[in-house]
């Protein structure tokens, strides 16, 4: 400001000499004038590019998280079936192929941004109504390639910038990645995003050729000036999912072009993170994040040691001596320290094993607080240390597989911070009228409200052991208490509120062997 002042000041000065010269009647009275409007002109650019600058300094400090919630969607497109599965029969088993996970923001969100995912909700319920109805016929056709690609995975939600990709983990290739300006709603191209695509194009071929993979260089540079790339943004860097098809399913590869690794390729907006954050790192690649250079290097099949290498210096620790696989790779920056979780392949079917790394003295924990039924992080959801999720199996009225939601805590230990959520849309029919308690904000009400027989109750929430939430088709929430008895009759494994067995009161169950 300070320069403009000076500008301005000059403009004046310059106003008055031209006033005398012109009483004075000389000839040089016009160029006083000319130059007294272009000074002018300029102090006012330089008051205008210094406005820009200080708005975009504003906006390249730390952004706030913004805590964004999944929902279910399903279309009218409903499978059904019967016989033996795996702990007894039944008498009919529903299933939904073509259901979406829609991200919601919190009331805390600009309008624009709620307008703009609520605009997204309607193209997936649209898209889901048109897959189904063109898919009818090929209802008892089990085949994922007529499965809609509803699936979403959250990469980065703050108050800059929300990005998501769909359809990435479902081998289709109807995959979509979607990046919205947080405080404009509108959504974001590529060719905004990055700066120069020369850059762009050396940058895709360093990181190919480090992970192996050259052959996707030209697939990416060649998409990107069309903005036909599937892309978004994370808190490592930008994400590239390039297809790689085999024939028959496409299969997305993830590069990632960090922030770290090419500082000019970006915006500072860009660039910057939350002062707390979340990021899923590619397993077996090298990451940057954080001004580190992280290499997690574990030997295939089943081992008790794995190194990870932190700017060229290697650590070494150990893991279960039945474990295997490295599966996963979560790096988390908190006001409690940095950790790196690395998850591993366990003992038995559907277990893993997660070890966290104490980025500051390099010191390991497998003793992390989580209840037994949890194995590694949901991957479709790590952007916010206060809002993670851990997989879990759960039993309850059904084998299936559940979120339960956890933050980091100090020395990396995971603290539970509610009830295990279901995501997609396994629905279970009432065999009966029942009267069950309703469900707000995650207690019960007080009210009740009877169900007829044949009601849909799609799963929704739970504790694992003593109750079950499900959703209405009004979108209600009823709770279901339940209590394990492993005497019912007839092959039942829960008394349902206090009085019925579970085969009496439900079918569409379904337990794993």
């Amino acid at each position: 400001m300070k320069k403009s002042k000076k500008a301005l000041a000059l403009g004046v000065t310059l106003l008055a000499l031209g006033a005398t010269a012109c009483a004075a009647k000389d000839t040089k009275s016009v160029q006083s004038t000319e130059a007294t409007t272009e000074s002018a002109a300029s102090a006012g650019e330089s008051t205008a590019a210094e406005s820009k600058q200080a708005e975009d300094d504003k906006q390249a400090t730390a952004p706030e998280q913004l805590r964004v919630s999944i929902e279910s969607i399903r279309s009218t497109r409903e499978r059904e079936s019967g016989g033996e599965t795996g702990m007894g029969s039944q008498d009919r088993f529903y299933e939904y192929p073509n259901w979406a996970m829609l991200p919601t923001v919190p009331d805390g969100a600009t309008a624009a941004l709620t307008k703009a995912l609520d605009a997204y909700a309607d193209t997936q319920q649209k898209a889901l109504e048109a897959y189904a109805a063109a898919h009818q016929n090929s209802a008892e056709d089990d085949s994922l390639l007529n499965r809609y690609a509803g699936d979403v995975r959250l990469t980065r939600s703050d108050s800059n910038y929300l990005s998501f990709v769909r359809g990435t983990d479902s081998y289709s290739a109807d995959a979509e990645g979607y990046t919205y300006d947080s405080k404009t709603g509108e959504r974001v191209l590529l060719t905004q995003i990055v700066r120069d695509e020369k850059q762009f194009d050396s940058a895709v071929d360093q990181v190919t050729q480090e992970i192996g993979m050259t052959e996707l260089a030209a697939l990416a540079k060649e998409g990107f000036p069309a903005n036909k790339l599937v892309w978004a943004l994370g808190n490592e860097g930008l994400e590239l999912y390039l297809p790689k098809s085999d024939g028959n399913y496409v299969m997305y590869i993830r590069v990632v072009l960090s922030y770290e690794s090419f500082p000019d390729l970006f915006t500072d907006r860009v660039k910057a993170r939350p002062a707390q954050y979340a990021a899923v790192l590619v397993p077996n690649q090298q990451a940057y994040i954080d001004g580190k250079r992280i290499h997690v290097s574990a030997p295939s099949g089943q081992s008790g040691s794995f190194t990870v290498e932190v700017d060229n210096k290697e650590h070494t620790f150990k893991k279960s001596e039945e474990s295997g696989d490295l599966l996963s790779l979560v790096f988390v920056k908190t006001t409690e320290g940095d950790f790196l979780y690395c998850e591993f392949v366990g003992d038995i079917a559907d277990d893993s094993q997660l070890v966290a790394v104490n980025m500051a003295d390099m010191s390991e924990n497998t003793e992390l607080g989580t209840p037994g039924l949890c194995t590694g992080f949901d991957l479709q959801r790590v952007t916010d240390p206060a809002t993670l999720f851990l997989n879990a199996r759960l039993d309850t009225l059904s084998t299936l597989t559940a979120s339960l939601p956890v933050s980091v805590g100090q020395g990396g230990k995971l603290e539970v911070q509610g009830s295990y959520q279901y995501l997609g849309v396994t629905e279970l029919h009432t065999k009966q009228a029942l009267t069950l308690s309703l469900v707000k904000n995650g207690k019960e009400s007080g009210e009740t409200v009877e169900l007829p027989a044949d009601t849909k109750l799609f799963f929704y929430a739970g504790d694992g052991k003593s109750y079950v939430d499900f959703r209405l088709e009004d979108d209600r929430v009823v709770r279901v208490h339940i209590a394990s008895d492993e005497n019912g009759s007839d092959g039942s494994l829960w008394k349902v509120e206090g009085k019925y067995y579970d085969k009496d009161v439900f079918s569409g169950m379904r337990y794993a062997g």
